[in-house]
């Protein structure tokens, strides 16, 4: 599949996907959340046969992440719950969260059939709310959402009687998610990932340093290609991830390509460069999870932003430029290191390292908000920007989810 045909091809459902982290900062699992609206709840799956769509060879991120051996957590009601619209998950690996606003009538026998097929069953605490004991006392996980507040003992104590392992969501900060693994809680959801765990007098490694150096040789405005190709020779590692990439069923060429130097001839500079940018990224951040989960959002960033750019191409921005932007965005999460050190080491203009700390001022800021809905699956609060933005809702979707299918096709390709 062509980089074109990735970004071009539109799922039937649109979510966002969320890691769930062990204690071990680790990564135990997914959650999809949807923005079909039924019922004042937002859900993934709105009819029968989008949920059957799920297993569909599309969602290629979704079975990568179940070849890793990942759980994959998507929220139903009671009435699609009895309908046994969870079976379209496999059930190894599926995990049935029971949307708050449940009647109980028929729920817990078809909760317990679930389980005896081998799903996993989530339940939400509700402050202020008793949690019926017929449904936790089956749950493998029971769930507080810490958005909306911190939960007192007693709440606590109500969800810690149950034997189920607890899940601690909405987590934003890193202080968040250390607070809620002292109280017990076994699992962690929340943006507090793409915070950067920084290391005082971090050092940049030999590989990192050789790969920022890549990086501003690329950017330069008049390239020299044939020492942009010996750069890229010199370097096994990237060499090899490259060549092995364009070689993948991805692309489909006919000849493999057996060198740098053809691969520029075949595929242009301006084609390759955008690969080149996501193997230098991908590279940097070694073989941990939760880094590696952060290269893919940083690529889903960028190929967002050039899309939108590319879209709206009355704002004056240019999609490349953007790209970079993007990818760059969570570089100091990926480093362990604040973002004020790393736009240092970045080949960029001023206006876009200003951009990268989140600047009250930058003209970029909208971008950024559009994307803390996105990925936050705060989908009022993205309705109201996209209309303040003058933007298609639609249209912001449909990029969303082609930025994350081009995402989800490269590290389908490289493994």
């Amino acid at each position: 599949m062509t980089e074109e045909q990735i970004a071009r091809e539109q799922p039937s459902i649109f979510f966002t996907k969320q890691p769930i982290l062990n204690a071990k900062r680790s990564i135990w699992g997914y959650e999809l959340l949807g923005a079909e609206m039924k019922g004042n709840i937002y859900e993934v799956f709105p009819q029968q046969e989008s949920a059957a769509g799920l297993c569909s060879s599309t969602y290629q991120g979704l079975q990568e992440a179940m070849n890793r051996g990942k759980k994959i957590m998507i929220g139903f009601d009671d009435m699609s719950i009895l309908a046994g619209l969870p079976q379209a998950l496999p059930a190894a690996y599926g995990v049935v969260r029971v949307l708050p606003g449940f009647r109980t009538d028929g729920l817990s026998a078809a909760l317990q059939g679930l389980r005896s097929e081998g799903y996993q069953t989530m339940v939400e605490a509700i402050p202020g709310q008793q949690l019926p004991a017929e449904i936790c006392s089956q749950a493998d996980i029971i769930g507080f959402d810490f958005s909306s507040g911190k939960p007192d003992q007693a709440a606590l104590d109500q969800i810690k009687k149950y034997p189920a392992q607890m899940l601690a969501r909405g987590l934003k900060t890193l202080e968040q998610f250390q607070a809620t693994r002292d109280m017990g809680f076994a699992l962690f959801q929340g943006s507090f990932f793409k915070e950067p765990e920084c290391v005082r007098d971090r050092k940049l490694g030999s590989n990192e340093v050789a790969r920022l150096n890549l990086f501003r040789l690329m950017e330069e405005e008049e390239v020299d290609i044939k020492d942009l190709a010996a750069a890229i020779r010199s370097d096994v590692s990237v060499s090899f991830r490259l060549l092995s990439f364009l070689n993948s069923a991805s692309f489909g060429f006919r000849q493999n390509i057996q060198s740098i130097d053809q691969a520029i001839m075949m595929l242009g500079w301006l084609k390759l460069k955008s690969w080149l940018r996501a193997v230098l990224l991908v590279d940097m951040t070694g073989k941990d999870e939760v880094p590696q989960e952060l290269a893919a959002l940083s690529l889903q960033r960028g190929k967002f932003f050039e899309l939108l750019a590319t879209e709206y191409d009355y704002w004056g921005f240019n999609p490349s430029t953007l790209f970079l932007v993007g990818l760059f965005s969570l570089m100091d999460a990926i480093l362990g290191m604040p973002m004020e050190n790393v736009v240092e080491m970045l080949p960029l203009e001023a206006k876009l390292k200003v951009a990268l700390k989140r600047d009250a001022d930058s003209e970029y800021r909208p971008l950024f908000e559009l994307l803390d809905c996105l990925e936050d699956a705060d989908w009022s609060a993205l309705e109201i920007l996209t209309q303040k933005l003058c933007l298609d809702l639609g249209s912001v979707k449909d990029a969303f989810a082609a930025s994350r299918n081009w995402a989800d096709g490269f590290f389908a390709s490289r493994n």
